[in-house]
């Protein structure tokens, strides 16, 4: 007989396929694509980088950065990799809000 799928970390649902599920099952991520409008993904990269010039500087956020990416990229935004605890920032913090997500 075949073992039916066991999926530990989703319900049953009707958004997700199974395949979805069987792939943030293996992987930890699922990647939609177009989930989010291409003018909020800007407005929301903009902030980003505002957040990692220190143009704006939200209660409590974290910056995190990768500095073995220094030498090739300096300063920059690419260099960071992660912004943690960025809900005093009105704007980066609506993505958190949105009914798609």
């Amino acid at each position: 007989p075949v073992s039916p799928l066991c999926l530990s970390y989703t319900l049953d649902n009707d958004v997700l396929t199974t395949e979805q599920r069987q792939f943030y099952e293996d992987n930890g991520y699922l990647l939609i694509k177009k989930l989010v409008s291409d003018e909020d993904i800007e407005r929301f990269r903009k902030e980003f980088v505002r957040i990692c010039k220190k143009e704006v500087n939200p209660l409590g956020a974290m910056i995190m950065k990768d500095e073995s990416l220094r030498s090739q990229y300096g300063q920059s935004e690419k260099v960071v990799n992660k912004v943690q605890d960025f809900q005093e920032d009105k704007e980066l913090f609506r993505y958190c809000t949105l009914p798609e997500v």
